[in-house]
């Protein structure tokens, strides 16, 4: 086999020999996330379609007085206010990533110092979005499906918390489900097309 066609079966030894300093570094580098810009933002879509569907789910638990005292899909409670954090976090972290995307686009051929930059803004951007937003997001997902296994678990979660997290809060701007879930599912949809967008990145 030929020198050239190694190269091109070989993404990595590609990356070396003839790829930009980006690509040449994102190789080199040991990273807790080692996958590309569109991947990374495909993978954030593809959370925030999950987290969208059971954020939605949550809108039809039905109240019963005790476990469950309001209707969540009308009333904010804390499990909406925790689904609200995650949804931030990701979405911050998703809208990072893609001016990153952006600025790389733009100014090729990047510098060595310049690509090293944004490749350490972008693990920054990949720790915060799946370790502290995905955490968020798990947690989130939990309070939102545990209605659905019966009351025992939801007392049990209450119990275990010290505070009930289906228990009615007081917000500005009313946080229901619905808005959450549509956001996110949204938000997830343009991810993932960014995400194709940059996927050789």
């Amino acid at each position: 086999m030929s020198t050239d066609d190694t190269r091109g079966e070989d993404p990595v030894a590609a990356a070396l020999t003839e790829g930009s300093a980006y690509e040449r570094l994102r190789v080199q580098r040991v990273s807790v996330f080692p996958w590309s810009l569109g991947e990374k933002l495909q993978w954030l879509g593809v959370v925030l379609l999950a987290f969208g569907v059971a954020v939605g789910a949550f809108a039809f638990v039905t109240p019963n007085g005790t476990t469950v005292p309001v209707d969540p899909g009308t009333v904010p409670t804390y499990t909406s206010m925790v689904a609200l954090i995650a949804l931030a976090t990701l979405g911050l972290v998703a809208l990072v990533l893609s001016i990153l995307g952006v600025v790389r686009e733009r100014d090729e051929p990047l510098s060595d110092e310049r690509a090293e930059t944004i490749l350490v803004v972008e693990e920054l951007c990949a720790l915060t979005g799946f370790v502290t937003g995905g955490t968020t997001a798990a947690i989130a997902v939990t309070f939102c499906l545990v209605p659905f296994t019966g009351p025992e678990a939801v007392t049990w979660l209450a119990t275990t918390l010290e505070r009930s997290p289906y228990a009615a809060i007081e917000t500005v701007y009313p946080i229901v489900p619905t808005t959450l879930a549509t956001v996110a599912l949204l938000l997830g949809a343009v991810c993932l097309l960014a995400g194709r967008r940059w996927q050789t990145q």
